[in-house]
């Protein structure tokens, strides 16, 4: 079964496509769209009304002393304010606290997909939202360093390599070739490999947002100690029939 990763760069959205222990392609799209397969994606999906999302809350925990990794992610009148200011004004009097000027240099990505899944209510089921640090940590099974240095990197190539065939000299071509941060295609390549695990959803029965739009993380399952693939028995491009049977979505 093929499986599609995304993640969000200044330049667009950097998107990889994987089957099995293969990486069939990986491009850039200027503006989030739907690449046929289930999708991961490393963006919020599901905003509060007030308070803070469960998921978020535990995904920290999670990621224990790796946990600054994830953003608070503001209410729903917040993200769609025309400046930071009048963001964290409507934030503090709704969630209690203010959140990153890092979030908001990406909220333009956040308002796309929210609008994207309003809009396109049928993929809800498809376009889940994933974290690849969290799927980093469970398919290696430890805490990698920052992505943001040498060894970082290192590290998850080496754990995507156990996993995939990857070739690490196309891998570099790629980032010249799309102008992106390496460590963006690798986080694109983690979130498409994690499809092709069954998935745990934090927390366990998430609530929906007032559009109906689940608030959770997915992130690979371990059961009885072992990793639990989906069938790979599946046309190359699925009805909406086979994709509502996918273990896990």
């Amino acid at each position: 079964m093929i499986t599609a990763g995304v993640d969000g760069t200044r330049r667009g959205w950097v998107y990889a496509l994987v089957e099995e222990r293969k990486v069939l392609e990986i491009g850039l799209m200027e503006r989030f769209s739907f690449l046929g397969f289930p999708v991961l994606v490393d963006i919020p999906i599901g905003l509060p009304e007030t308070g803070e999302r469960v998921c978020d809350r535990l995904a920290r925990k999670i990621l224990s002393r790796r946990a600054g990794c994830v953003f608070t992610v503001p209410v729903r009148e917040a993200v769609y304010q025309k400046t930071y200011e009048d963001a964290l004004m409507i934030n503090r009097k709704k969630q209690g606290k203010g959140f990153s000027v890092q979030f908001w240099n990406i909220v333009e990505k956040v308002r796309e997909v929210d609008l994207f899944l309003r809009e396109n209510p049928s993929l809800v089921s498809v376009i889940k939202e994933s974290h690849p640090e969290l799927c980093f940590l469970r398919l290696s099974g430890r805490l990698l360093a920052s992505k943001h240095t040498e060894e970082g990197i290192k590290q998850r190539i080496d754990v995507l390599r156990r996993f995939l065939t990857l070739d690490v000299k196309e891998l570099k071509k790629t980032e010249e070739r799309l102008k992106v941060a390496l460590h963006d295609l690798l986080d694109a390549l983690v979130l498409a490999l994690s499809g092709q695990f069954s998935l745990e959803t934090i927390p366990e029965n998430p609530p929906n947002d007032r559009y109906g739009l689940p608030m959770s993380i997915k992130i690979p399952k371990i059961i009885n100690g072992r990793w639990n693939f989906l069938s790979t028995v599946s046309p190359s491009r699925f009805p909406s029939v086979l994709l509502q049977s996918l273990v896990g979505y």
